[in-house]
Formats: structure tokens, C-alpha cells, sequence
């Protein structure tokens, strides 16, 4: 995504827009409810910058992605000079920490955000880049499919889809107690990101079972890459990180 031009009223119904869709769902919300609670005093001043609720959504994500898709990038390149670039946990390291950091961000509502767009049929297309998917770095996607081409193209690309659904769905949980007060009910901040690091690395790296391969479609039987070697797996990767994350 393009650079995204920040005026004081456009960020301000940039950030309005984000915590209302994060609050009550993209559904609910309408271009005109957006202007009233950023307080304008024209109404349709939304509608007036973004034109459709779509292209408020795609600018919310270009006010977001430089930040987090930058993350994942250094993530990434520290990961291949460690030599952990077949590693799934480092890979999934990668696709969690750039989003779990944004829980630190003051009074964020994007993870929040995010899940609802993920979870809407005409608008979670947006969602893939966030999450480390389609449209996301090229080079952690080469990365995800060396690591993972000894699985089948569809079994790959749907342990993708869960890894990265888990990933945004648990953030936004866990964004949401941060909200409440009730964060560390059950594991502080830095251990919260290792443990999803380690369930989404086990969907990324669970073997394929007799019976899946059955019930697979024959045509999703061949992976797309030549089949490298057993998945490395060297522990806890260690990744440039900020402190209590």
C-alpha cells in the first residue's frame, strides 16, 4: 500500500473509524456515525475523505501496515542470518510479535480492528497482509513455503490461514483484557507472545495424518516446491525483540 496523506481530521477519523469497527463491527457502523463521534461539524466530512466505507477500511490498514510489515521484515531478516529461516517457530515468531507488539501501543484498538475485518465475507481480503499472508513481505513468503514444501499446496496454504487466524484472534483477546484491566489473569505479556508463538508454530509444523492425506482432493497432493528437508526446529528462536514483550 501507498503512503497515506495524515491531516489532522483524516487521522483523526482514521483513528475514530478504527476503534468504532473494532467496538461494534463493520456492519454497524456508518460513514456518517464515524464524522459525529470524531467530532465534525459536517457529517459527512467521512464520506468526504474516504468516499465508501471499503477505502476507509484500506486506509486504516495503510495508516497501520508500514509499521507492522516493517517489523516482520527485521524479523525476518534476523532470523535468516540466525539460520533459522526452515524453522517454523521462527517463521511464526515473525508472524505474531509484529502484531502482539501493537497490544503495547496506547489504548490500540487495531487488533480488535483487525478481527472484525478478518471476520468480514466482503472485507477480509485487507486483513491478509496484517497477518502475515498474501500481499505481506515476498520474502517471508518464499521463507514459508520452503519451510513448509514438504506439505501439500492445500494443506500449507490452510495451516497458513489457521496460524495466521489464531494469531490475530488470541492478540485481539488479549488486547481487549489489556483494555479491561484483566491482562495477566492468566500468563504475563512476555510469556502470552512465546506460548502463541509456540501454538502457531505447532499448527505450522504438525505432521500430515494417514487420514487427512485420504481425505484430501488427489490434485491437492503435490506441494508446489521440490520437498526439502525435515522442518529445522532449534528452539525458541532468538529474534531482536523490545523488552516486556
Amino acid at each position: 500500500m501507498g503512503a497515506v496523506s495524515r491531516t489532522p481530521t483524516r487521522e483523526r477519523l482514521l483513528l475514530t473509524a478504527e476503534r468504532l469497527f473494532a467496538v461494534h463491527g463493520i456492519d454497524a457502523v456508518s460513514l456518517r456515525r464515524i464524522s459525529v463521534a470524531a467530532s465534525q461539524r459536517n457529517n459527512s466530512a467521512a464520506q468526504y475523505h474516504f468516499g465508501s466505507k471499503e477505502e476507509l477500511i484500506r486506509a486504516i490498514f495503510g495508516f497501520r501496515l508500514a509499521a507492522v510489515n516493517g517489523r516482520r521484515e527485521d524479523l525476518v531478516r534476523a532470523l535468516v542470518r540466525a539460520g533459522l529461516d526452515r524453522d517454523p517457530r521462527a517463521l511464526a515468531e515473525a508472524m505474531v510479535r509484529p502484531l502482539a507488539e501493537q497490544i503495547d501501543v496506547g489504548g490500540s484498538f487495531y487488533l480488535r480492528f483487525l478481527a472484525r475485518v478478518h471476520q468480514h465475507p466482503g472485507a477480509s481480503a485487507h486483513a491478509l497482509p496484517a497477518m502475515g499472508l498474501e500481499g505481506s513481505s515476498p520474502e517471508f513468503a518464499h521463507l514459508i513455503d520452503l519451510a513448509l514444501g514438504h506439505l501439500p499446496t492445500a494443506v500449507r496454504r490452510n495451516r497458513l490461514r489457521l496460524g495466521g487466524s489464531l494469531a490475530v484472534h488470541a492478540t485481539a483477546d488479549r488486547e481487549q483484557r489489556v483494555h479491561e484491566g484483566q491482562a495477566h489473569d492468566v500468563l504475563p505479556p512476555a510469556a502470552f507472545v512465546e506460548d502463541l508463538v509456540d501454538a502457531v508454530a505447532g499448527i505450522l509444523a504438525a505432521p500430515v495424518s494417514a487420514r487427512l492425506l485420504t481425505a484430501l482432493d488427489p490434485t491437492a497432493l503435490n506441494p508446489t516446491t521440490p520437498p526439502p528437508a525435515a522442518p529445522r526446529t532449534a528452539g525458541p528462536a532468538t529474534l531482536d525483540r523490545p523488552a516486556g514483550v
